[in-house]
């Protein structure tokens, strides 16, 4: 009887070591391509969905401001003042003529000594002399650049009035 036993013993333990051999074990769809037992499994699918990942190239912008005076200070109502330089919302193309637009709805645009950025500011916070100036610039600006002709520019505006 412990014969028979230990044939019925041995023969499923080979049963048992032959069904486990046989079973299949899944590769990790975590472990990198390459790695030990993974066999290549890729993490993105492996079929071509017609999808891809494309990099934008690096573009350069430039950016040009019209500015209708040099550096100068620009005080407000309550006393505080800056330096910059008045610059232009907007001009013809070089060359061409046409209006250079200075105020636009009730507003100006410095460029601040030490900035990137211009900044808009409302003229009505400006000191009365600061704003007739920036007025006054703007009405020239508007008959556009000085051509041959010899017109009075919103520069030569400035320069008078610093004149003065």
């Amino acid at each position: 009887m412990k014969a028979i036993s230990l044939l019925v013993f041995l023969a499923s333990l080979v049963l048992f070591v032959g069904d486990a051999a046989a079973q299949a074990i899944p590769p990790n769809p975590l472990a990198p391509k390459g790695s030990g037992g993974s066999k290549g499994r890729n993490l993105g699918g492996g079929g071509d969905l017609g999808a891809g990942v494309s990099v934008p190239k690096k573009q350069t912008v430039v950016v040009q401001y019209i500015a209708v005076t040099p550096t100068q200070s620009w005080t407000n109502t309550s006393g505080k003042t800056i330096q910059a330089r008045l610059l232009a919302f907007s001009g013809p193309k070089p060359g061409e003529p046409g209006p250079i637009e200075v105020i636009r709805e009730g507003k100006i645009r410095l460029l601040v000594t030490g900035r990137k950025e211009p900044v808009e500011y409302p003229i009505e916070q400006l000191k009365p002399e600061h704003r007739a100036e920036a007025e006054r610039i703007a009405k020239a600006a508007a008959k556009g650049p000085p051509g041959k002709e010899g017109k009075e520019s919103a520069a030569d505006a400035s320069a008078s009035s610093a004149k003065e």
